[in-house]
Parts: structure tokens; sequence; C-alpha cells
């Protein structure tokens, strides 16, 4: 028996919108390598929301071309779910609103026990080995219920915001972001997103989904871990803004 023989079944999805599709569909090695190939996982499907873009159909028409050759699993048309989740139109602005959409699509597409969320503009730009290695992870404490790589190379700042650093991680009593996690399915296809805490107020832009997943894990006592050997790169800070 092998190490990995019995991996755990986690899904793979990614995003696009009108400022970002072309480079997720058009690049031939951004989505097949940068964005799945180099978490040198075998995962269990991979999925693309589309969201908010001009022409719903040419794009969908372009990403099925991926799904037949056996890049995608499945393709997803951003639609409003928010009621599965607890949620009303009401709680956001239009920004938020566009803001959440895809990564809320991910979790209630998703069919994996785990699932790897991660917005267009983040890519890998080598190989990083670390899915197996966060999952047993959490799997060993049940209050880590998410993990991600470090960001833009950042490490001392990821160090600084942990309360305590393992071989493979650190470990944050708090925060969340949705340019990468990595979670439980189930536990995100629950109704989480209603709590709203006011120290979230370094979460730019008022109520957003990143800062409702903040404020429910720090209520739960919840943590995060980021992989301390490998990091993503996050193009563009400004692609989840509202199509002009």
């Amino acid at each position: 028996m092998t190490l990995f023989q019995h991996r755990s079944k986690v899904t793979f999805a990614t995003s696009c919108w009108e400022r970002d599709w072309r480079t997720v569909l058009l690049d031939p090695e951004y989505l097949k390598v940068r964005q799945i190939g180099n978490h040198q996982y075998p995962f269990f499907e991979r999925l693309l929301i589309i969201n908010n873009v001009d022409d719903p159909a040419l794009v969908e028409r372009i990403a099925q071309e991926k799904v037949e050759q056996g890049l995608l699993t499945r393709v997803v048309l951003a639609r409003d779910v928010l009621s599965y989740f607890g949620l009303q139109r009401s709680d956001f602005n239009e920004w938020q609103y566009y803001n959440a959409l895809a990564p809320l699509m991910a979790i209630y597409e998703a069919r994996g026990d785990y699932l790897l969320y991660l917005t267009g503009d983040v890519s890998l730009r080598k190989p990083v080995q670390w899915i197996d290695k966060a999952i047993r992870f959490m799997q060993k404490r049940a209050r880590i219920k998410v993990a991600n790589l470090t960001w833009n190379d950042n490490y001392p700042e990821a160090k600084k915001e942990s309360t305590r650093t393992t071989w493979n991680f650190y470990v944050a009593e708090q925060g969340f972001s949705d340019q990468m996690f990595l979670v439980k399915t189930a536990d995100f296809q629950a109704p989480i997103y209603g709590e709203i805490r006011a120290d979230g107020a370094h979460y730019p832009r008022g109520d957003v989904l990143e800062k409702r997943i903040f404020s429910y894990m720090k209520n739960r006592g919840w943590a995060r871990i980021t992989y301390r050997r490998g990091s993503y790169t996050h193009e563009d800070g400004n692609f989840f803004q509202r199509k002009s």
C-alpha cells in the first residue's frame, strides 16, 4: 500500500469574469499548469465558475472545450444560490454580491470531500505538493478548518499573523482569504455566513463574504493553517470589482 493510495476526494474550483476569462481560458499554460497542475494532486473533479461576463454563451463555449480536452470536469454559470446558505440579496451591495457569488457557487457545486478554491487571478508559478499534508493536519486537529499556501512569497507576514509554527505550517487563530482556501466541503456548505464581528473591519468594502467567514470562524474557535514551504501568486487585487 502506497502512502497516498487512499487520498481524499478534493474538488478543484476556480472562477473567471470579464477581466480575466481570456487569461484563464486562452493562455495554454495558465489553467492547466499554474492553476491545476502545480498543486500536484489528482483532483476528484475540476470546476470552472463563470461569473459576471459580458457574453456568457461565448465564454461557456470556450470553457466547454476544456471539458472535451479532459482538463475540466464541469463548467458552471454562476447563479444566485444565496438562499441555500441562509442569505438574501439585500445582505450585499452590488460589488459584494458579485464578489461572493463565485466562491459560493464553487462551495455549492463541490462534490468532493474537500474543496480547493482559488480566484482566477491566483496561480502557482512553480509546483508545490501541499494538499496531502494540509488534509492530514486538518484531520488530526478538528478546529483547523481552512488551509492555504503563503501569499505572494510573503512568509514574514504569514508568520507574523500566526500564533505558532509547525514543521510545515503557520497556525493562525483567525483569518480567511477568498483568494485561496482548502476546506472540508460539508463545513462550508452549511449556513455559516450570517454572522458579522466588529473586529472584522480590516476586511475592505464592508460585510463581504470573507468577513462573514472570518466572523463565524472566530466565534467558533476555528483556526487556519498556511503552508510555509510554498506560495501562490495573486496577480491583481482588483479582479473582483464590478466590471465596467
